[in-house]
Order: structure tokens, then C-alpha cells, then sequence
């Protein structure tokens, strides 16, 4: 009887029914959909952010270079996916005097590190040299040679890709570090370091070398993780104010129509207790109506929410938001609440 009571009830007022269960679906689906995308973000900007390069830098004590012991050590404290690439300097001058900057590197690894990194004339992928943009204006126009000397030696620079990032690199010359080691007689003295994870990561990562290499100062790019913290914590901070402003919104129409459905009922209450039903009875038939429709809201905006976060994530950032299950309880009790409070 209990339940016969419930269905007619709610079939008899189909437009207050389908008008609370839709309210309740759109919570479910928008707080299921930020829940996921808050559990989510940190690793997908991570990825993002980690496409800008290196994120921590390794610096040897002034007028001390790194040795190849020094260099396998770094290796053995990086993880297995985290690169690491010795950079060498040196100030050359071109033939008409001009100093420019010259980098020794692993070309191949440094734009793999770089995928941003726009490079002209690419013709060919083995290339011993990249010639930023505004070191290449230091050269004479239309000559075909470039030709730097360092310390009484010469070096002809092939013809090479130009690369553009509107940054510091531009005014750089990077050789092969083989070569420019041959050319210059210089080691490595600094090390960029790419080490994919969040920042916590990252930190725990930097005090583990720290403790693990103290003859070297270790950095973190600040530009890079700052930047990653700040965007990460405003991007956080926009879900939960926007779930929390949908679920007020969501409750007053839940309480609105709840409301509507009382007075709806009036007649209905008033002929039970006069039948001889006591007001607890009357009570739980009410809440029992209203907590059934936030559990079947619930479940059929949790599967909506899951849809919606898995083609946000796939826009944005070309990947799906994976549905995480241990979003649905927080959801469930979270509509429960709502359309108890409204009840």
C-alpha cells in the first residue's frame, strides 16, 4: 500500500514530478561532472604544462663543469621517464667582432624536450646546429658562411634550421655538444631537467637531489611551476564556486516545487488523517517521495555528468575525463541532502 501510495502520488502530478527530477538530474550531472573534472584538472594541466620543457635546472659551482661521473650520477636519481640534457656556453665572435651566445647540446633530445619550439628551413633532421632567429641577424645578409672563433680557434657553422620562440634562445647559436666540446674544450656546466608530475612531485623531486648531489644548486623553473600552481588553484577554485552556485540555484527550484506539490495535496493529507493516519505517516510518504526522486536523479545525472566531463576533457584537453566511480556516493548523499533540506 506504502508504495501504491508513492507511485500515484507521483503520477499524479506529473508536471511538479518530471519538474523536481529534472532540477535534481542537473545537480547530479553538473556536480558529478566538476567532481570528476576537479579530480582530474591537476593531471591534465600537468601534461599540458609539460610540454613547455624543463622544469628544473641543475647548476654546477662557478668555474667547476660536470664530469661523466657527476653526469651518471644524475641519471641514477632521475626517474626512468625523466630526461635530463648537459647544456655547455660560450661566448664566440663572429667575423666582424660580434659576441654572440653559443650552447653546446643534444639537439635531437633538447627538441623533443621543446615541442613548442618553432624551427624554419628543417630540411635536415641530423643537423649539428640550430641558429636562433636574431643570431642569425648578426651575420652579414646574403652570406652564405658563418663563421665563429673562440679563443683564437674558427668554426664554419653549417647551413642550419632557424629556430624562433620569442624568448632568450633566439639570440642563442646551439651546437652539438660533441662538437662544440671538440671546438671549445668546454663541459657542461649546467643541467636541464625534465621531470613529468605535479608540483608536489616536482618539490619532493628537488629535495631528493638536493640531498642526493650537494655540490650542485638545484632550481625549479619558477615561470613554469608557479605559473602551473596559480592556473591549477584559479581553475579549482572556478569549479567548486560554480557547483556551489548550480546546486543553491537547483535547491530553491527543488524547494519551490516541493512546495507547489503540499499545497497540491492538501485535500489528500487532510482525507488520511481524517481516516485516521497520523502526521508521521503523512511525513514519511512526503520525504519517501522526495528522497526517491534524488536517488533516480542522482543515478541518471551521474551517467549525464560522466558523458559531459568525458567530452570537456576531450575538447580542452584531447583527452577523455576517465568516469571515476568514487564520485558517485558524494553525489548520491549530496542530492540526498539537497532535496531532504527542501522537503
Amino acid at each position: 500500500m506504502f508504495l501504491r501510495i508513492l507511485l500515484r502520488s507521483a503520477l499524479g502530478r506529473r508536471s511538479r514530478t518530471l519538474t523536481a527530477l529534472l532540477g535534481i538530474t542537473i545537480a547530479s550531472a553538473v556536480a558529478t561532472t566538476m567532481l570528476n573534472l576537479y579530480v582530474d584538472i591537476e593531471s591534465k594541466l600537468t601534461k599540458e604544462f609539460n610540454k613547455f620543457g624543463a622544469n628544473i635546472l641543475l647548476v654546477a659551482k662557478p668555474g667547476e663543469t660536470f664530469s661523466a661521473e657527476t653526469l651518471e650520477r644524475i641519471r641514477t636519481v632521475l626517474p626512468a621517464s625523466d630526461s635530463a640534457i648537459p647544456v655547455a656556453y660560450a661566448v664566440a665572435k663572429t667575423s666582424e667582432r660580434k659576441p654572440v651566445v653559443v650552447a653546446g647540446i643534444d639537439i635531437e633530445k633538447m627538441r623533443k624536450l621543446n615541442p613548442w619550439w618553432s624551427i624554419y628551413n628543417d630540411k635536415d633532421s641530423t643537423a649539428i646546429a640550430l641558429i636562433g632567429e636574431r643570431a642569425a641577424a648578426i651575420f652579414p645578409a646574403g652570406s652564405s658562411s658563418r663563421t665563429l672563433s673562440f679563443k683564437g680557434r674558427a668554426f664554419a657553422v653549417p647551413p642550419s634550421p632557424i629556430l624562433h620562440t620569442g624568448g632568450p634562445e633566439d639570440s642563442k647559436i646551439y651546437l652539438a655538444l660533441p662538437q662544440f666540446q671538440e671546438w671549445t674544450g668546454i663541459f657542461p656546466s649546467s643541467i636541464e631537467v625534465f621531470a613529468f608530475g605535479s608540483n608536489s612531485d616536482i618539490a619532493a623531486l628537488i629535495d631528493q637531489m638536493r640531498k642526493r648531489l650537494p655540490s650542485l644548486e638545484v632550481h625549479p623553473v619558477r615561470q613554469i611551476v608557479e605559473t602551473e600552481t596559480r592556473v591549477l588553484g584559479k581553475t579549482r577554485a572556478i569549479l567548486l564556486a560554480a557547483t556551489l552556485m548550480i546546486a543553491i540555484m537547483v535547491a530553491l527550484c527543488v524547494l519551490i516545487t516541493l512546495s507547489a506539490s503540499v499545497l497540491e495535496q492538501r485535500r489528500d493529507f487532510a482525507l488520511m488523517k481524517a481516516l485516521g493516519s497520523s502526521q508521521r505517516a503523512l511525513n514519511t510518504i512526503f520525504i519517501s517521495e522526495s528522497l526517491a526522486l534524488a536517488v533516480a536523479g542522482s543515478i541518471i545525472g551521474f551517467a549525464l555528468g560522466c558523458g559531459l566531463a568525458a567530452w570537456i576533457g576531450r575538447a580542452n584537453f584531447h583527452a577523455a575525463v576517465v568516469p571515476r566511480l568514487a564520485v558517485f556516493p558524494p553525489v548520491v548523499l549530496g542530492c540526498l541532502l539537497l532535496t531532504l533540506l527542501s522537503a
